[in-house]
């Protein structure tokens, strides 16, 4: 069975498309905010296609960029080496090379290169929100949503498909 990922906005709407005949649907999905996030749809053309629905804040995007971390909390003076695995406008995922003496709630200070055009630089204080297999989620602190570069970036890569048909309100039934 094929897979869709759809974002929800704001309003809780997503947009997907069929990935057998390429129909588009425009649906309202706030009944399943907080509960099933993957649900078997089946499309006009009768076929039947999982859809992921994401209803993330802002968008996530995986990466493998380099950089480097202090922990601020803990008063280190020492920088580890650090892959960022994802970023979105409101933080990073990262692994560390070196001591693991990271925590939820504790404040870094990351540095990192984006691989764009411009070689940006992402110089930032972030908070551990999340800890998992080696890995820290972290929120940008004092971050403006303006900042242009971090916001160009992601932009770059969150254009979708054009759709082939104009959207249409139905749902398709659920199995």
């Amino acid at each position: 069975m094929k897979t869709v990922e759809a974002f929800v906005n704001k309003e809780n709407y997503t947009a997907f498309t069929c990935p057998y005949c390429q129909h588009t649907y425009r649906i309202s999905v706030a009944k399943l905010q907080g509960k099933k996030h993957n649900i078997v749809a089946k499309c006009v053309c009768n076929e039947r296609f999982e859809l992921k629905l994401n209803f993330r804040q802002f968008y996530r995007k995986p990466v493998k960029l380099v950089g480097e971390v202090i922990n601020v909390s803990t008063g280190s003076i020492n920088w580890y080496t650090m892959t960022v695995l994802d970023i979105s406008m409101s933080g990073i995922r990262f692994k560390v090379i070196g001591p693991k003496d990271i925590k939820n709630g504790h404040r870094l200070h990351v540095r990192f290169t984006l691989d764009d055009q411009q070689g940006s630089v992402i110089d930032k204080e972030v908070r551990v929100v999340d800890t998992r297999n080696d890995s820290y989620g972290c929120e940008f602190l004092n971050l403006a949503y303006e900042e242009k570069e971090l916001g160009y970036y992601l932009s770059l890569i969150h254009i979708s498909e054009p759709t082939r048909q104009p959207a249409t309100s139905r749902m398709p039934s659920s199995a």
